[in-house]
């Protein structure tokens, strides 16, 4: 029966409460995190090299555009530093010299007023279609403010003309001036239409 030296025991301990510590702390690290992760981390979880791949293709991307945006804009800068059109193609001065007509005379009088090109408004159609829908509000706003100010002459005509028939004498008879009155406007409306 071998009892190990409390020097060894110590440091056994020190080592496997380390270790514990060193794992809780990864664990907690794990869980702290949000429990749903998106597909693409899932799939790229591990492989690196995938990742690698995936971000140089997309610089090497990037790169190749820009270098050859940089040099379409160059190109353009010297053709029209030499009185040329970009793009028109540099065959036809060639042929031109070859003839022997001075080329960038050729070319400037070929040149006519160029018009810029106006973009087309990618809301065009949906600015038409609000400015409609805006007109129809407002025509459909006039019509019930001129239909409800009709209502209301009507409705005090029809007040007033209550009121005229609704009168009596004294002894409690209708007035019949109001009352033929009445019938005649009556006649003559069905004789109009």
């Amino acid at each position: 029966s071998y009892l190990p030296g409390t020097a060894a025991v110590k440091s056994l301990i020190k080592m496997a409460t380390k270790n514990n510590q060193h794992n809780e702390t990864h664990k907690h690290a794990k869980r702290s995190g949000t429990s749903v992760i998106s597909l693409t981390k899932f799939a790229h979880s591990k492989s690196k090299g995938t990742k690698r791949a995936i971000e140089r293709y997309r610089q090497k991307k990037i790169t190749k555009f820009n270098r050859n945006a940089s040099l379409l804009r160059e190109y353009k800068k010297v053709m029209k530093s030499e009185g040329y059109e970009a793009g028109t193609g540099a065959s036809r001065k060639r042929s031109q010299e070859e003839i022997g007509t001075p080329a960038i005379e050729n070319v400037q009088q070929e040149k006519k007023p160029s018009k810029k090109k106006v973009k087309s408004d990618p809301f065009a159609k949906a600015r038409q279609k609000a400015q409609m829908v805006m007109e129809q509000k407002e025509k459909e706003k006039v019509e019930s403010q001129e239909r409800l100010k009709e209502k209301e002459v009507k409705e005090k005509q029809k007040r007033v003309k209550a009121k005229k028939l609704g009168q009596r004498t004294k002894k409690g008879q209708p007035i019949m001036k109001h009352i033929i009155g009445d019938m005649l406007e009556k006649i003559q409306a069905k004789i109009e239409t």
